[in-house]
């Protein structure tokens, strides 16, 4: 598969147009914020932002950590939303910014910022487009043996920003199915000495939103990505983290009583290395994960709800001869002002 530039022209000008669709004819505008926070704690500090973000509403395929075991740490989330709606002339417009951030109590080098800047249209059709540009600058990923093509080794700071521009289409099938077509483009910039690591990747899937009953919801996805590293700068290091990726996902939502609900996810991952230098270590290797997750979820008041959860991942690397699980578990609070 070959990747191609981004959409981020064509995207500019959709916003823009849509922006003044939005002002010309407007009904009055609403606002919105959402604010949050959560305490985390985690047993492996190097896989926790990877195995919180492997999600269909956020990025299953993060970069590659070589170093996982690294000991456990306790974690805060704030988090804060603020959204702009209108209805215009083709239906509802909103705009919506996110932020938040993992900030680590000892391990605070692996503290880091999340962003996303999102724009949808909604027709009365039942059609519904939404663009979103997600950023996370600085990642720490841990240490990492840097290998120069004359053999010699030594230890790095791993670090990388990641951003990726996607573009949702979702059609209200009936009043129970929504279908959702996905597709994205993403660079991750690594910094120096593994800059031969940056990769470019391109995703696109499916997926199924399914209100089964007033009390049971269900979605269902899948993502096909490939990944393709920097091959100029790869091709004088023993290293090439190109892949091909199947990610698949199941999200269960239950209504337990009237003001608690329960959240049962699995996820499903399997990362393919596709270099063809047989001096990499992932040289014909393939990399499965398996996840889980159970989130209880309590309407305090009609703005304020409780989040009480437990999430699993296991790793397994085919030229490993063990897996690798990463355990989280968190309390958090949601507020809408």
């Amino acid at each position: 598969m070959t990747i191609t530039k981004p959409f981020a022209a064509s995207a500019g000008r959709w916003v823009g147009l849509t922006l003044l669709a939005g002002l010309a004819s407007t009904a009055q505008a609403q606002w919105q914020a959402k604010g949050g926070v959560s305490g985390y704690y985690t047993d492996d500090v190097a896989l926790f932002s990877v195995t919180r973000r492997l999600s269909l509403k956020d990025d299953p395929t993060p970069p590659m950590v070589d170093r996982p075991r690294q000991g456990g740490d306790f974690v805060y989330e704030p988090q804060g939303e603020l959204e702009w709606a209108t209805h215009n002339a083709l239906g509802e417009l909103s705009l919506s910014l996110d932020a938040g951030a993992y900030v680590f109590a000892d391990r605070t080098a692996f503290t880091h910022g999340l962003y996303e800047l999102t724009a949808s249209q909604s027709f009365d059709s039942g059609t519904k487009i939404s663009l979103l540009y997600n950023f996370v600058p600085d990642l720490y990923l841990g240490q990492n043996e840097f290998r120069r093509a004359n053999g010699a080794r030594s230890e790095h700071d791993e670090r990388l920003s990641n951003h990726y521009w996607s573009i949702h289409i979702d059609q209200a099938l009936s009043d129970a199915l929504t279908f959702r077509l996905l597709a994205r483009y993403g660079l991750r910039n690594y910094q120096k000495p593994f800059q031969h690591r940056d990769t470019r990747f391109l995703t696109v899937g499916p997926h199924l939103e399914w209100i089964i009953t007033h009390d049971v919801e269900l979605l269902l996805g899948y993502h096909f990505e490939h990944g393709v590293a920097s091959q100029w700068k790869a091709m004088h290091f023993p290293d090439d983290v190109s892949y091909l990726n199947h990610y698949a996902s199941a999200e269960l939502k239950w209504r337990l009583a009237d003001r608690l609900d329960a959240m049962f996810i699995f996820d499903f991952e399997k990362n393919d290395f596709t270099t063809k230098d047989a001096r990499v270590d992932h040289y014909h290797a393939a990399e499965t994960v398996y996840q889980g997750e159970i989130e209880l979820l309590y309407a305090w008041t009609d703005a304020a709800q409780i989040r009480l959860g437990w999430q699993h991942g296991n790793r397994l690397l085919t030229t490993e001869q063990e897996s690798i699980s990463n355990n989280n578990f968190w309390i958090g609070l949601d507020y809408i002002f």
